[in-house]
């Protein structure tokens, strides 16, 4: 029996490793992606055109949590009646989507009305077509993630992000302004849903459980609500400045978090990906589960907050250089911003263990308690324009993942010193690192981007130097994992 346990766990964290690593490939290659496509736009489009697809992106973020009920995240967790509760989802879903496209094209003037831009409503129902295409897809897509396909999912997170970024750049150049970032969301959603009834295996039968789907429901209930409180809680800060500040700044706004996304939110989505199935195959056991979420912890943080010091110290030269001085605005918002995902990532994985052991209703409460005090944080940050938001991030960033690590700590036996342990040689390495580069822009007339390249050099060394003088173990146990992930 013990041989047993023991090989399901070196099975299941070879998985882990794997998995992290193409989940985190794909996602690292679809940002970069829209990196380059962001830089070529920012130079076709102008900040108000951005601004105003933020406007309807929006919108499409709090309908896009309904609109597949949870179904794909409870087909990950479930462990039996697989294809009965596939087909309820698949059904039950793709009708909840035709619904909720409706919902879209009659709330879109309501929506124009809030932001104070009629232009707003064509482009609200054109781009609620996504939520359709989209709920096709997405149970063959969960096949893939439940499977452990993860080196699978890199071809349609790829194929989106390059047919997204092609079709808006191609019409963007053509002339057809904020039009091409709509119909580049459009096309790729179609390419996604195709290759994920390719490779997700799994078609939908007649066979159908009364318990099950009541089972299914149920907990697509709760990811429904968590999703939902989530994205007000996410996109509580657009509705602010998009409706007390305007266009423009919603366009600066947004633009200033797309570095931070591309670098440190990548890790968690990849994160999360792999996760789940992981942590739901070890629920029943409380060792495994906990040092599972240590490493992940540990290893996370390696990546998650060097970045972030960097992005913070490097923003001037990173705006200046890729997305030009058009865009200087956005230089002190996204300083904040890169401090307050960096400290908000660390928080994640609390998130994705909630829903691995069946219990998203957590998250639902700890939402209640989140959401009041984002709004009124961040409303109350508007009244210093764009960079009092950000800095009210920053102060939420510090409250919400203090909360989730001492709720999480419960379950798995791991309090906040130990979490702050665990993260403690990332954490000295990064602020070394920041104290090493932050000089680099006292030195006249030092151009931007033998700037940035000394900076990234520099930086990169005296981090590593320092982690490794922290806990030498760490960087040879790293590498050991990474090449554990490239084999078969």
């Amino acid at each position: 029996m013990t041989s047993e346990a023991e090989t399901r766990s070196a099975f299941v964290k070879k998985k882990a490793i794997q998995g992290t690593f193409w989940s985190y490939l794909s996602f690292i290659v679809g940002k970069l992606l829209s990196f380059i496509t962001t830089i070529i736009l920012a130079r076709l489009l102008l900040p108000e055109e951005f601004g105003l697809v933020g406007y309807a992106t929006v919108v499409i973020d709090y309908l896009d949590v309904l609109n597949t009920l949870g179904m794909g995240t409870a087909i990950i967790s479930r462990k039996d009646k697989i294809e009965e509760a596939s087909n309820i989802a698949f059904y039950s879903s793709t009708i909840l989507s035709i619904v909720l496209y409706l919902l879209a094209w009659v709330a879109a003037p309501f929506a124009a009305a809030y932001f104070s831009e009629p232009a707003v409503t064509p482009l609200l129902r054109v781009i609620a077509l996504t939520l359709p295409i989209y709920a096709l897809g997405a149970i063959p897509g969960a096949h893939i993630q439940k499977n452990l396909r993860f080196k699978i999912k890199i071809i349609p997170d790829f194929s989106r992000s390059f047919s997204k970024g092609l079709v808006s750049v191609v019409l963007a150049w053509a002339g057809f302004g904020v039009w091409s970032l709509i119909w580049g969301q459009i096309v790729s959603a179609f390419i996604v849903v195709i290759l994920n009834w390719i490779l997700g295996k799994w078609r939908p039968t007649r066979v159908f459980d009364r318990q099950v789907s009541k089972e299914m429901l149920t907990f697509g209930g709760h990811i429904v609500a968590i999703g939902f409180i989530g994205v007000l809680l996410n996109n509580v800060d657009y509705l602010i400045v998009g409706r007390v500040l305007g266009a423009a700044a919603l366009g600066y706004y947004t633009l200033a978090y797309r570095m931070p996304e591309l670098v440190i939110r990548t890790i968690n989505l990849g994160v999360d990906r792999v996760a789940h199935p992981i942590l739901s195959t070890l629920q029943w056991d409380q060792d495994e589960l906990r040092s599972v979420y240590r490493n992940y912890l540990r290893y996370t943080s390696l990546a998650i907050l060097p970045a972030g010091v960097g992005l913070a110290i490097l923003s001037a030269p990173i705006i200046r250089i890729f997305y030009s001085n058009e865009w200087l605005a956005s230089i002190p918002v996204m300083r904040w911003i890169a401090i307050a995902v960096m400290i908000a990532a660390l928080g994640h994985i609390p998130g994705v263990l909630y829903k691995a052991i069946n219990r998203p209703d957590i998250l639902n409460k700890l939402a209640l308690i989140k959401l009041p005090l984002t709004i009124a944080i961040l409303w109350y940050g508007s009244r210093w324009g764009m960079v009092g938001v950000a800095l009210g991030h920053v102060l939420l960033a510090f409250i919400k993942v203090t909360l989730d690590t001492v709720v999480a700590g419960r379950f798995v036996n791991f309090g906040l010193r130990q979490v702050l342990k665990t993260i403690s040689p990332a954490f000295w390495g990064a602020i070394i690192m920041g104290a090493a580069i932050l000089p680099l822009h006292l030195i006249p007339n030092f151009a931007d981007i033998p700037k940035l390249i000394t900076a990234i050099i520099l930086g990169a060394g005296v981090y590593i130097t320092m982690v490794y003088w922290l806990d030498p173990g760490l960087i040879t146990k790293s590498k050991s994992m990474l090449r554990g992930a490239l084999q078969k």
